[in-house]
């Protein structure tokens, strides 16, 4: 019976000694702050690109096909005449329509440039001369949407960090270290403008388009150590 309590008294006694250094180990570990910030800057768009479509139906199939042939050849000999202008041609297809027993064929044009003036002039005269508008489209340049993302980034890191003094002084702590830290910057999708299709015998006007502002985003994501 006295052993038992000699080795119970031992064991409290060793455990009251060991406290102390559990207790200092946990101080010297300190405390682990995760905290998250998003931050968005804006941008202008500086690329446009409009997309038309030659189109052409008629009861003879080469008939049909040679009209637009013909319309595309012009389109791209006209665009090529324009300083810095680049013109590409996407999709052709062909297709027999059994109810009006014709056919009709269809390409489409690619259009981009970073001056709208020029652009939107051709853009007005191939409508002229019977392409249908499909879209108009704004985007940021690679180099501005590199930047941006840069910009973001930075600003993001900024606010977490300062967020971190802020909760550390709350808990009469201080920020000893940046234990991890994650950067994500997601590409935003480009606004999309789009234009009503004219009349392939209407006399088209040049069509107008203005650059909506952009916000690129970037999230800091980081773990920080707090001691007393």
């Amino acid at each position: 019976m006295r052993s038992s309590s000699i080795s119970a008294l031992l064991a409290f006694a060793l455990l009251c000694a060991t406290l102390p250094a559990v207790a200092q180990q946990a101080q010297e570990a300190g405390t682990v702050l995760k905290l998250s910030e998003t931050a968005e800057v804006e941008r202008t768009p500086s690329e446009i690109a409009a997309t038309l479509r030659a189109e052409a139906r008629g009861a003879d199939s080469r008939a049909v096909q040679a009209q637009v042939n013909s319309r595309m050849t012009t389109a791209l000999e006209a665009a090529r005449r324009v300083q810095g202008v680049q013109a590409s041609t996407g999709g052709y297809w062909t297709s027999r329509q059994e109810k009006e027993r014709n056919w009709m064929a269809s390409q489409s044009l690619t259009l981009r440039g970073t001056e709208p003036g020029p652009l939107l002039e051709l853009v007005g005269a191939l409508q002229g001369q019977g392409m249908v508008m499909g879209g108009l489209d704004w985007s940021l340049s690679r180099a501005q949407r590199l930047e941006a993302r840069q910009e973001a980034g930075r600003l993001a890191v900024e606010a977490l960090r300062a967020r971190a003094e802020s909760v550390a002084q709350q808990l009469g702590m201080r920020v000893v270290e940046l234990r991890e830290l994650r950067l994500d910057a997601p590409d935003s999708p480009a606004p999309r403008y789009r234009a009503a299709a004219m009349s392939a015998r209407a006399e088209a006007a040049p069509p107008v388009s203005a650059p909506q502002p952009e916000w690129v985003n970037a999230t800091a994501e980081a773990s920080f150590t707090l001691r007393r």
